[in-house]
């Protein structure tokens, strides 16, 4: 996925904390307090009436965030009520994930509010569903797909450390000394944090297979160049044939060429959803079929299938009905430091199987919508993409994805963390879909503080609003916008949440029923806000109206730091006349055309436009 200029990467890299805030007003009058009362009061009803549990319980969240009393009381067992009677339907149709999501839910939801027994009676509930779900729904899963599983199913768990047992178990059957030390220790650790007793035996067994695993890896030699090996042999050439395209009266075959690799002997493989993309893009009309080569020989070549795929992490999984062997070793790309030496396999402008060498240049690119992925400095080319990145001792850190044109060994890849944390998704079929609150945030300081609220969006029931400080999203404390961003797009939806904020110095505890996600959270807000409030989250301006209003004109009272307005000199204090925001929907960025007065300048008047990626990512 090559950006074609340098405007590209100005916008991508350097404006990608721009926040806003769009908040209800807080109800004074105790005649409006008493119509809310009874409006939501009236809505839970219906709801209850419906058997609606989700929405139920939204009412709930917004009833418990502005009112109190005996209602709430009545609602609580009401919901309570309710959540026994979904279980029970969902348990005669086996939703084991339906039950294990709705019980997670509701422990979020009351935690705090109802007494202990009864939350440790649900939590119980919850842990006996998990269990039942891994032993009967994963048991036909390929290795990789239930460790995916397995990683997911983690954040349910209250204390039982089985997922970390079993991962340690799945790759210890793989010959991973790496991860299967990484998980036995995970499950030694949870053990000894909550206390739990009658698992000294299975962490003495784990630890025993895992250092005997370590110690036959340290005894084989040529361990390097076996692994590179064994990654050439797992890397498949993709070709998606888009029939001929004529250029001045000259037919010529129009193709994309990329990089897979071989996941799982069933003929699963796994590789950029840009290269894929025009097999499943419903705007995309003309011919488009993927093959996969296996080897040198380009007349050999099966035809492959779409199983999933996922367009904001640039991931794809395909499959070919053709058995194949997989030698790729996973392995852990948060242990991976700036510096260190990696390789890059792949089909350069269709040259099968050519290593590239170079070194890591940076971990925390906020290239992506979500996350952060490896800068590198080797050299990519076209046909890279959807290629293997390994570091010196062998192990997968990367899926290769993009490079800039415009300048040389300046590439990008997926860590595989996030790629084995989604792979379960990519078996489900289809579009990944992915759960967010409805929020922008920025980090200002050590402080993550929201700037905007999505109107009507998931985090309005709430009362969430400009200004609060988010410190822990379900008791984990979050550090950076990454953190709220992995812990909340991770979940499917529906399901409810807590967030811990500070409010006016106050700490509180904010349950939130998540929803979808779109597939763009900029382009949404473009759709269903006034531009005057999201000029925040698109460029950074905080503004207050003129007094007297003048049509357009506005005060700054606040820029944000980092942002497209904060690059361009615009400061606190400065007059601006906006015209409206426009979207690019082509280039995926929008303007906004301005005219200032600012300080720095006497008050003269300046005309300019304002830029910004549609692909920011400051949305939680």
């Amino acid at each position: 996925m090559k950006l074609k200029n340098v405007t590209a990467l100005i916008i991508i890299m350097g404006f990608m904390m721009l926040l806003s805030g769009c908040v209800s007003p807080p109800v004074e009058e105790s005649a409006e307090v008493i119509n809310l009362d009874r409006k939501i009061a009236q809505e839970f009803d219906a709801h209850i009436g419906e058997n609606n549990f989700y929405d139920a319980s939204i009412s709930f969240i917004e009833f418990s965030a502005c009112c109190d009393g005996e209602k709430k009381d009545e609602m609580l067992r009401e919901l309570t009520d309710l959540l026994r009677v979904k279980i029970d339907e969902k348990r005669d149709a086996n939703d084991k994930l339906w039950m294990i999501t709705a019980i997670y839910s509701y422990v979020n939801l009351v935690d705090g509010v109802v007494p202990d027994d009864q939350v440790a009676e649900f939590k119980e509930e919850l842990n006996d569903n998990l269990q039942d779900f891994i032993s009967t729904e994963l048991s036909d899963k390929g290795d990789l797909e239930k460790a995916s599983w397995l990683i997911y199913l983690s954040n349910f768990f209250y204390y039982d450390p089985l997922p970390y047992k079993l991962l340690a178990e799945i790759f210890i059957e793989r010959n991973n000394p790496l991860l299967a030390s990484k998980y036995a220790a995970s499950f030694s650790e949870i053990v000894k944090k909550k206390d739990l007793s009658g698992y000294d035996e299975e962490i003495d067994e784990l630890n025993l297979q895992v250092s005997g695993l370590i110690n036959k890896m340290e005894q084989e030699k040529g361990i390097y160049e076996t692994a590179i090996e064994n990654t050439i042999k797992s890397s498949v050439k993709i070709i998606v044939d888009k029939g001929i395209k004529t250029v001045n009266r000259i037919g010529r075959p129009d193709q994309v060429l990329g990089t897979g690799i071989v996941i799982d002997g069933n003929g699963y493989i796994i590789t950029n959803y840009h290269i894929i993309e025009s097999s499943v893009d419903p705007k995309y009309e003309g011919y488009s079929k993927i093959f996969v080569i296996p080897g040198k020989d380009d007349n050999v070549r099966f035809t492959a299938r779409i199983v999933g795929y996922d367009p904001i992490y640039d991931l794809a999984l395909i499959k070919i009905e053709n058995k194949m062997e997989s030698f790729i070793r996973f392995g852990d790309s948060s242990a991976i430091r700036q510096g260190e030496k990696v390789l890059a396999i792949g089909n350069p402008v269709g040259l099968t199987n050519t290593v590239t060498s170079g070194v890591v240049s940076s971990l925390d690119r906020p290239f992506l919508q979500i996350g952060n992925i490896i800068q590198i400095d080797a050299a990519l080319n076209p046909g890279n993409s959807g290629g293997a990145l390994i570091n010196d001792n062998g192990y997968l850190v990367g899926i290769a994805f993009a490079g800039l044109v415009s300048f040389e060994n300046l590439n990008f890849a997926i860590p595989s963390n996030l790629l084995l944390s989604q792979l379960f998704r990519l078996y489900q079929g289809g579009e990944v879909e992915r759960s967010w609150a409805g929020l922008a945030v920025e980090k200002q300081g050590e402080d993550l503080i929201i700037d905007y609220v999505v109107p009507e969006g998931p985090g309005w029931p709430s009362r969430l609003s400009k200004g609060d400080v988010i410190q822990a999203v379900n008791q984990k404390t979050v550090h950076e916008i990454n953190d709220i961003q992995a812990l909340l797009s991770y979940f499917s939806s529906p399901i409810i949440v807590n967030l811990t904020v500070r409010k006016d110095d106050k700490i509180e505890s904010k349950s939130i029923l998540l929803k979808k996600r779109p597939a763009t959270p900029s382009i949404y807000i473009y759709n269903h806000d006034a531009h005057e409030n999201i000029i925040t989250p698109l460029f950074g301006i905080v503004v207050t109206r003129m007094d007297p209003p003048r049509k357009k004109s506005y005060l700054v009272s606040r820029i944000i730091a980092g942002s497209v307005a904060n690059n361009v000199g615009i400061t606190e204090g400065d007059l601006i006349k906006m015209k409206t925001v426009k979207y690019d929907e082509e280039n995926r960025y929008f303007y906004l055309p301005i005219e200032l007065k600012s300080k720095r300048f006497g008050y003269i008047k300046k005309s300019m436009v304002l830029y910004s990626t549609a692909d920011t990512n400051i949305f939680i």
